[in-house]
């Protein structure tokens, strides 16, 4: 018995150390990351005879949840030389292959590891792409959390650890809005890709309820495979605008923030008819902006979503306040950054920025000489002098329309009021770009879809709701004085005992109350993105996919 084991043992040293070999033979061509990860593990395989990384592996690289963009990342290889896993791994006889095998697999947890921190976007070509806004006078700023791969050692230490799922979680930013983007890809990527147009003419009218039109049908069966409309049996339609397609088409207009009007227009049938794979494309640039976003949210926070002029008030995660908000115009687009809220200003004055001076009021002044006079704005010379110059002439601010006459020698102060642009609150998270949220003397734009009138600034629709949620975060001397500054347009600052994250975000696609929502990419950053993804041949359609990770489930 001893001499048999002992014989099992030569023979097992005899055909690891041909793999070894042949490992070492194939690592001379490697990329450095892949040479110290097999230097790390003394040059032996990291994969044969590691059944659990393997599998860990596989399966990732199948899970959309990871490799949402179906990226072989060798999978090919892995398809290609796996079969000799479920051959009772005869080392002696395919250590070429296993070596080819094993080596393969390394570089693919190396590519989705970098994936899942990065995924395939050139991020500094999107950052250039912003950057030249600036030719056409527009002054864009994304300020991207941008991350770093994990070092090798971390690599290896999750290999050793036999655990490499909860390192690829680990990496995984925003878990929770990654899952409901996962969620969304799921359902859309199970639309056929072709669907039947539906059909209309020019003087198409709309359809509305009661009404009876053999396109109502196909209408229903489209709303159906979004969710929007109830899957009926058989998969059998009726012709009639009924209560559940009423109740459908509220939903889906919802969710793309069409008019609401009750009637399928040109416009709602040009929305679905629009293809699935633009909106699978949009889901898809969406999971890639959590690569530059922050790897997780505090359990408090405000956070503005531009594309969908929206603000939340987060505690423990769950929005506790949700307002509309009025969002920086295209030529002038709100920054997407992230600061501390640390005061507010009840009845605050709006030093009004140079570059609106320049670009919005000298020319209404010109226009309007006592518009000044008229919104109660004041003029001083630079930032300390308090002393009001009385009759500026206008025609002494004319040679600074033109930037290259230099910088604005006055101070332009609109006081508090009922017509003050800032309203009667603002809120202060202290920034380079001079933007804040605050209240608004014209509440009427919240009534409008597209929300983007700003120069930068974001106006909410329910700042004192907001001020009412904060109340924790100020001194209760200063709580006990709002109702009274609130009956006067005595200017007041209020700084807040413990400062509150702000994240201004850019996110066109989203989950909220079980329902996926697309928004119109306003500032264009999406197509930039998606101009910006790296173009390979790279991919494994779903079905081979499929087919690859039930294949290798026997080892």
């Amino acid at each position: 018995m001893r001499i048999i084991l002992l014989l099992i043992t030569i023979y097992s040293f005899l055909s690891a150390t041909l793999l070894d070999n042949q490992i070492n033979l194939q690592l001379k061509d490697e990329s450095r990351e892949v040479k110290e990860l097999y230097s790390l593990n003394g040059n032996r395989p990291l994969w044969i005879g590691h059944a659990k990384n393997y599998h860990s592996l596989v399966d990732a690289l199948n899970n959309p949840y990871f490799n949402y963009k179906g990226k072989v990342f060798y999978r090919d290889v892995i398809n290609q030389y796996g079969y000799l896993l479920q051959d009772g791994m005869d080392l002696n006889h395919n250590s070429v292959e296993l070596a080819t095998l094993d080596i393969a697999l390394t570089k693919s947890y190396i590519e989705l590891t970098k994936f899942i921190v990065q995924s395939d976007v050139d991020w500094d070509m999107v950052q250039q792409k912003i950057k030249d806004l600036e030719l056409q006078d527009i002054k864009a700023v994304w300020e991207m959390v941008r991350k770093k791969v994990p070092s090798t050692k971390r690599l290896f230490n999750a290999l050793a650890k036999n655990d490499i799922v909860s390192l690829f979680n680990s990496l995984t930013p925003l878990p929770k809005r990654h899952s409901d983007l996962i969620d969304a890809l799921e359902i859309y990527r199970a639309i056929p890709t072709k669907l039947p147009r539906i059909p209309y003419t020019r003087n198409f009218s709309g359809l509305k309820f009661g009404d009876v039109d053999r396109k109502i049908a196909k209408i229903k069966e489209r709303l159906a495979m979004e969710g929007d409309y109830p899957k009926e049996s058989g998969a059998i339609y009726s012709d009639i605008f009924d209560e559940k397609l009423k109740s459908a088409i509220y939903r889906y207009k919802e969710r793309f923030n069409l008019e609401q009007n009750g009637i399928i227009d040109k416009v709602t049938i040009y929305y679905m008819n629009k293809p699935i794979s633009l909106l699978i494309d949009s889901i898809i640039t969406n999971l890639d902006k959590l690569k530059v976003s922050p790897n997780k949210f505090p359990d408090e926070f405000i956070m503005v979503n531009i594309p969908d002029f929206t603000m939340d008030y987060y505690k423990d995660g769950i929005s506790n306040l949700h307002m509309s908000a009025v969002v920086g115009r295209d030529k002038r687009p709100t920054p997407i950054f992230h600061s501390k809220m640390t005061y507010l200003e009840l009845n605050p004055n709006w030093n009004i920025p140079e570059n609106l001076v320049r670009k919005d009021l000298i020319p209404t002044l010109i226009e309007e000489p006592d518009y000044m006079e008229k919104h109660n704005i004041h003029v001083f010379y630079g930032w300390k002098d308090k002393k009001e110059i009385k009759n500026l002439d206008i025609n002494k601010l004319t040679r600074y329309l033109d930037e290259k006459n230099g910088h604005i020698p006055y101070r332009f102060v609109q006081y508090p009021g009922d017509d003050n642009a800032l309203g009667r609150i603002k809120f202060m998270f202290p920034n380079k770009y001079s933007v804040y949220l605050h209240d608004t003397d014209n509440k009427s734009l919240f009534e409008r879809r597209y929300r983007v009138y700003s120069s930068g600034c974001m106006r909410i629709s329910k700042p004192f709701q907001l001020l009412e949620a904060l109340k924790p975060h100020l001194k209760s001397s200063d709580i006990a004085q709002i109702d009274r500054y609130r009956q006067t347009l005595k200017n007041k600052i209020m700084r807040f005992t413990k400062s509150l994250p702000v994240y201004t975000t850019y996110f066109t696609v989203f989950k909220r109350d079980g329902m996926v929502f697309f928004r119109k990419d306003i500032y264009g950053y999406d197509k930039m993105i998606q101009d910006a993804t790296v173009k390979d041949d790279s991919y494994m359609d779903r079905e081979e996919s499929s087919i690859l990770n039930e294949e290798y489930s026997v080892y």
